[in-house]
Parts: structure tokens; sequence; C-alpha cells
């Protein structure tokens, strides 16, 4: 049999690693005319081609001109001198002055690209309200793609909002018909089953052996189903959920899993025992109670742990296993089992209140499933898999 336990104490102050703020979408740069000769701009908007072109174009001209007359000038005060070692030193200066101004054309020119290799990798990071800045010498063509990358990721943060905004919604329908499926089979019919048993007892006085046999029979079964109906709207929506508050319930959860799965899950509670948000407890007891689904349906483990840590500004989740564990890198796929979607709910019912959703592979084998979420707007630390 099982063991569960709860102990409170100060909570573990372990740093944990700091997660980009994801904030409103930043407002774009403005667009660029069609063409930025004509509308305005000059030069400084040509391509990077015509840029590098005029440079260079200038430096020549310029060089020849300025050489030719120092040239001149030189010859004519020094008439029949060696004049190689000028010439050669008029070649060494039209090169590096070249190499300058070309080495400031293409870094003034390339900044808007480095600044959108900057936004792709915080991007690549998860931060959706980073925004390729403008330049106040930027090339068209780069000007025009960090535009097209900018108008993409406001289109996709306002789908992204669109999608939290309907799973929330479907969340929330889903959390009221299990509340709404509980209440009618604790009231209606867990109720018809109990009076089924008080008939079934009576005819157990029964002189008849044959009609005794037939109600000890029915007798089992129903306190067999009445028992089910019990469980399955204790799973649905638990009573101590709402009345009792999540350290009752989290206890309640670990005790019936450690029975049904015969191995002990150890729970702990860290930190004030007081109530949390009512939409924060209902997400800490489903990530919860899905993490040791997944123990019982795939895990093969012999040993679980719930730890539930309290702080002044956020709380988090853990349960483990030392079970047979798998991969996070690899990609959920929504299997029949179920899997797949049960760590996608987990997730996206921790996202939906401000929080992050972890899956920590353990050494040698093992899965942690980790939960932060945030109060009062506290940082959450970063997204993503551990490795």
């Amino acid at each position: 049999m099982g063991s569960t336990t709860a102990t409170t104490g100060t909570l573990d102050q372990s740093p944990r690693p700091a997660r980009p703020v994801l904030g409103p979408s930043a407002q774009r740069g403005p667009a660029l005319p069609d063409n930025p000769v004509r509308d305005g701009g000059g030069l400084l908007r040509l391509p990077l081609l015509y840029k590098v072109l005029v440079a260079n174009v200038a430096i020549v001209v310029g060089g020849a001109a300025f050489g030719t007359w120092i040239t001149i000038l030189t010859v004519r005060r020094n008439p029949g001198q060696n004049h190689v070692p000028l010439a050669l030193a008029f070649a060494l200066a039209g090169v590096v002055l070249s190499v300058l101004v070309n080495l400031a054309v293409l870094r003034a020119a390339f900044r808007p690209l480095t600044n959108l290799e900057r936004a792709a990798a915080a991007v690549r990071r998860g931060d959706l309200s980073v925004r390729a800045e403008p330049t106040p010498l930027p090339d068209p063509q780069i000007a025009r793609l960090a535009e097209t990358f900018n108008a993409f990721l406001d289109e996709l943060g306002r789908d992204r909002e669109e999608l939290r905004s309907l799973a929330s919604q479907v969340i929330r329908a889903q959390e009221e018909e299990r509340k709404r499926i509980a209440r009618e089979l604790h009231d209606d019919t867990a109720q018809v089953l109990f009076a089924q048993l008080l008939r079934l007892t009576a005819l157990k006085d029964s002189p008849t052996p044959e009609l005794r046999a037939t109600a000890t029979a029915l007798e089992e079964m129903t306190v067999e189903a009445l028992e089910g109906v019990r469980r399955l709207a204790l799973e649905l929506r638990p009573p101590a959920l709402d009345d009792l508050g999540l350290l009752a319930a989290l206890g309640d959860l670990a005790q019936r899993f450690s029975e049904q799965l015969g191995i002990p899950v150890d729970y702990q509670a860290r930190g004030p025992r007081g109530r949390l948000p009512a939409e924060v407890e209902l997400v800490l007891y489903r990530v919860a109670q899905e993490a040791l689904t997944n123990v019982a349906k795939h895990a093969n483990a012999r040993h679980a742990w719930l730890d539930l840590d309290r702080g002044a500004a956020d709380v988090t989740i853990s349960v483990r296993d030392d079970g047979a564990g798998f991969d996070p890198a690899v990609p959920r796929v929504r299997e029949q089992s179920g899997l797949g979607l049960g760590l996608f709910g987990m997730e996206e019912r921790v996202s939906l209140i401000g929080g992050v959703f972890t899956i920590w592979p353990m050494r040698p084998h093992g899965t942690e499933i980790y939960a932060f979420i945030p109060l009062d707007d506290a940082p959450a630390p970063a997204t993503g898999t551990a490795q």
C-alpha cells in the first residue's frame, strides 16, 4: 500500500531560470514608400548595391582628382625628382580610404539585417513581442523583408490570442460540464443505486433460498456500481477542492492513486496553507490528476512523488516517478492512449493563467511534470523542455 505525507515549511529558494515576459505585440515601423528615391530619402534609401557603387565611384573620382592635383603641384615644385613613392602613397591611401568607406556603408546598410536576425532568434526562444526595428540608414529590400516579418508576427500574435481565448472557453465549458455530470451522478444515479441497494438488502431476508442468493449477488453488483459512480463523480469534480481547498484535495488525490497503483505516492506541501484563487487551485489539481493518471497508465513506476511549493509570489507543483519515462524532445503525438492529449491539456491550462509547464527527464529513468504559476503578476521562468 502506498503512503502519503503532508508537510509545511519554507519554500525552497533555489534559482529558477528567467523567462522573457511575453507582452503585447509591439507596433510595427512605418511602411516604406514604393519608390524611396523619388518619395524622399535620396541616396540614403538606395539599395545596398548602389550605395556601395556610389561610395566607390566617389572614392575613385575624388581620389583621382585630388591625386592628380597634388601630383601636378609636386611635379611643378620639384621637377626631375622621383615621384614613384608619392604615387604609391596615393595608391595606399586610396585603398585604405576605400576599405573604410565600404566598411561604414556596409555596416550601416546591413544593420537592419542584424536587427532582423536578433528578432528571429528571440522569436525562436518564444518571445513573440519582439519586432525588427527600423534603422536610420535602411536598405529598401531588407527593410521590406523586416516589415513582412513584423506583419507576420502581428498576425501570429492575433491568431495566438484568439486561440487562447477559444481554448479558455473550451476548458471552462469542460469544467462546467464536469461539475454538472458529477452533480447528476451524485444526486441522481447514486441515489437510485442506493435505493436499489436497500431493496436488495430487504430481499435477503426472504425465506426462499434462490431469492436470497440472487439478492446477495445483485447487492454485490450494486455496491460495486455505486462505488464506481462515486469514484467517477469524485474524479470529475472533487468536493474537497471546493470545500477544503487544494492541499486537502491533493492529499486525497495522492492517497487514492497510491491505493490504485499499489505503490507509494509521497505528497508534500510546503509554504503557506491559505487558499489560492479558485482558477489556480483548479489548474494545479488538474495537472496533478493528469500527471498521476499518466503514471498509472504508462510509467510502470515503483514510486511517485507529488510536491506543492508555495511562496509569496508564486506556486509550483511537481509530479515525479521512477518509471519508464519518455523523451520530451520528441514531438508528442495525440495517440489513442491519450498521453499526448493529456500533456497538451496540462500545458494549455497552465499557460492560460500565465504559468509555465515543463517536462523534466529524470536520470537514470523517470519523468517529472513541473508547473510554475506566478501570483500577483510575478515573473515566470523560461519556457521549454529541460535537457
